[in-house]
């Protein structure tokens, strides 16, 4: 019965999570329904325990060993991520590339914030280092992310001279391949630039790779933390997005 209760446990906690992921960033992303959809699963796991000792055995060591596969998978692969976003950016960067989120009419999301607030400091201890602001505009963003990111900054001090926008891209993949593009036009040897990527901390692992893939040498990341009440959400999610970038990339 130890599994049965493991299972129901584990369902009401995400059932509760979940439910809090989406008061808080709302039911319109497909990925904001997952712990709430994973906690009705474990639920009805819980539900589906065989009863009958003998005749269960089978199914019970079925569904252990591949639960057990599963979460070992997944939480390896967390711990790289976390442990990379935990790492302290090499300073006199050539190119600062902050990476956008979403950015509402009353300014920039508190996970946006958090990375420009992360990007601002950099900048201002790094005065000869230039800053790309990557992202587009989405549907429900008054302007570009990078535009937007223009604006705080600037706003704050930052000259206006010390910042690129990459305004067209759309996901992680473009803001990279978009930058380097950027840069390449300008003349510049990705593989003799230092540039530093400003993103939320879990986000970084994926970033640096694709930067790697596009030709980039010398990179070293500086994460940023919003809203830890969401880390499990954007943790979790990190890990499918890094599991399709690994399998589709290409530079």
């Amino acid at each position: 019965m130890k599994g049965k209760l493991l299972f129901g446990i584990l369902g009401v906690i995400c059932v509760l999570y979940g439910s809090t992921v989406l008061s808080i960033v709302g039911t319109k992303a497909l990925f904001n329904w997952f712990y709430l959809c994973l906690g009705a699963l474990c639920l009805a796991v819980c539900l589906a325990w065989p009863s009958d000792r003998k005749k269960g055995v089978r199914r019970k060591r079925r569904i252990t060993v591949i639960a057990a596969v599963c979460a070992a998978v997944f939480l390896l692969a967390e711990a790289a991520i976390f442990v990379f976003g935990q790492q302290t950016p090499e300073t006199s960067a050539d190119y600062v590339i902050l990476l956008g989120t979403q950015y509402r009419a009353d300014g920039p999301s508190v996970e946006y914030r958090a990375r420009l607030e992360a990007a601002y400091g950099y900048l201002t201890e790094n005065p000869d280092s230039i800053l790309i602001a990557s992202g587009g505009k989405g549907s429900n963003e008054p302007v570009s992310e990078a535009e937007g990111a223009r604006k705080y900054l600037t706003a704050k001090g930052i000259a206006e001279d010390r910042i690129l926008t990459e305004d067209e891209s759309v996901n992680t993949a473009q803001n990279m391949t978009f930058t380097s593009r950027i840069l390449t036009e300008k003349g510049v040897d990705l593989g003799k630039v230092r540039i530093v990527i400003v993103s939320s901390e879990y986000h970084l692992l994926r970033a640096a790779y694709m930067a790697k893939r596009l030709g980039f040498i010398d990179v070293s990341c500086l994460g940023a933390r919003g809203l830890e009440i969401l880390l499990p959400q954007w943790y979790t999610r990190e890990f499918f997005a890094l599991v399709k970038d690994l399998l589709t990339f290409r530079a």
